[in-house]
């Protein structure tokens, strides 16, 4: 039977990759090396990744984490161990049925769940067993379900997969691929086959959409304001945000009034305003965002004068975070009367050159976030030293107590309450300026309609509502 599946399942592919059919061709720059969940690195890997693998959970176009594969699961008492049933007759596009067999896999090769004991119960029911209390637990299991022995024996680029896309069709001009075919036979998509063109270059890219070769394509930039038939569907990446971050290993800024006066004087939503959204703080944007802490306490006619204390702000040198940490230094040397020095270093270096050496005083970054609000990870003290993420080196004994109290708390009540605490004893200690969430500019050609609003945590969530998206005539 498996047999019979697995050659209907790779006719159908093979089928829709060269019927003509409704087709969306997004232009993309690079090389994917694996779309296998707990190898895709790169943004595209990372996409196509989510197009065509199934986690145990899945986030809806509200950010809501909703059963995916899952039928039912129970967590103890005690929130160590978590018993998880999948739904039955949930099939690979190979033909064989998924099975506890590929959690238990997909648990091992997972670095985020590799500190987790795995039990099979039945056929479909595994049992994790946690060393200790883990509130965000669940939203792990949010990441893509792998058939067993996928990373020894699948084809990283054309995997065994089980959502609704699947990879049919890869092209290569020699050894760069310029083309990857995914379709799905669900027949409640406008768009059957979604296409992935891919280009050396922006620039060679921004040719092909003008030559008609793509119908969307993303830029970090706001760059393609001349294209006619393109629209610009910009969207916040609200899982990065970019701060300013004081390295409290330094003296200099050590004293909490300085690094407040240095947040008074800036006009955030104006400095950020081509950049992004502005960030809410430490948990921002989110059902546990205290919003009642004051994020901005810019003071237009607030002065003071630092006589001229000299102040780095090291950034990569990258055009956008120049330009950015330039209108920071011109409000800190106007209205504090401090001297500040823009320190550049290539992108390529900067976390081996400045990151990991900590070698900064103030510094123009962004760090990726979970939609879970702990924080644990980014400013709990046992974090601070490299190639841990604490960057500022931020220590304060209730922030430390907050933090950990609120992923060893399961009612959702009482972790806003530890939470509060945490993003409290942030606000008056100010280890950082909270900048914004990055912009994606997501240009897609005026002949696909049906692109609606959603919540973007990721660069992928532009497909979230892909289902309702439709290709009309251009006559």
């Amino acid at each position: 039977m498996n047999i019979i599946r697995s050659i209907f399942f790779y006719l159908q592919s093979l089928l829709l990759a060269i019927l003509p059919t409704s087709t969306y061709v997004e232009g993309v720059v690079g090389q994917p090396q694996s779309f296998i969940p707990n190898q895709a690195d790169s943004y595209i890997e990372r996409t196509v990744s989510d197009l065509i693998y199934r986690g145990v959970f899945k986030y809806d176009i509200y950010g809501a984490t909703i059963p995916d594969l899952a039928d039912t699961w129970t967590v103890s008492e005690d929130g160590l161990i978590y018993t998880i049933k999948l739904k039955d007759n949930q099939y690979w596009n190979n033909g064989k049925k998924i099975t506890a067999d590929d959690l238990i896999y997909t648990a091992f090769k997972s670095p985020e769940l590799s500190y987790v004991s795995t039990d099979k119960i039945d056929d479909l029911t595994v049992r994790f067993t946690l060393p200790n209390k883990y509130a965000p637990f669940l939203s792990l299991l949010v990441i893509g379900v792998m058939p067993t022995d996928a990373e020894e024996n699948d084809n990283p680029l054309m995997p065994v997969s089980s959502d609704d896309f699947r990879v049919a069709h890869i092209e290569k001009s020699g050894s760069f691929i310029t083309r990857i075919t995914l379709v799905t036979s669900n027949d409640e998509y406008h768009i059957k086959k979604l296409i992935f063109n891919f280009y050396p270059n922006d620039e060679e890219l921004k040719t092909g959409a003008k030559l008609g070769e793509i119908d969307g394509f993303t830029s970090e930039n706001a760059c393609c304001e001349d294209m006619q038939n393109f629209e610009n569907y910009k969207y916040p990446v609200q899982g990065v945000y970019y701060a300013l971050y004081f390295n409290l290993r330094n003296e200099k800024l050590d004293d909490v009034e300085l690094r407040r006066k240095m947040l008074k004087v800036l006009p955030i939503e104006d400095l950020v305003y081509y950049y992004g959204i502005p960030v809410q703080g430490p948990i921002s944007r989110s059902t546990f965002t205290d919003k009642s802490l004051p994020f901005d306490i810019y003071d237009e006619n607030f002065e003071d004068d630092l006589e001229k204390l000299e102040i780095k702000v090291n950034v990569p040198d990258e055009k956008n975070h120049v330009k950015l940490a330039e209108n920071v230094l011109k409000m800190w040397e106007d209205k504090l009367n401090l001297e500040v020095t823009i320190v550049k270093t290539d992108p390529k270096e900067f976390v081996d050159k400045v990151i990991e050496t900590r070698d900064f005083e103030v510094l123009l970054y962004g760090q990726e976030v979970g939609r879970d609000p702990d924080r644990y990870v980014l400013w709990h003290s046992a974090q601070k030293e490299p190639p841990n993420l604490n960057l500022s080196g931020f220590e304060q004994i209730r922030a430390d107590r907050a933090l950990e109290e609120g992923r060893n708390e399961l009612d959702n009540d009482k972790r806003v309450v530890h939470y509060n605490e945490f993003q409290k004893v942030l606000n008056e200690q100010v280890p950082a300026i909270f900048l914004y969430h990055p912009y994606i500019n997501h240009y897609v050609s005026k002949y696909i309609e049906g692109i609606g609003q959603k919540y973007t945590f990721t660069y992928w969530d532009r497909f979230l509502d892909f289902k309702n998206w439709n290709k009309i005539s251009s006559n």
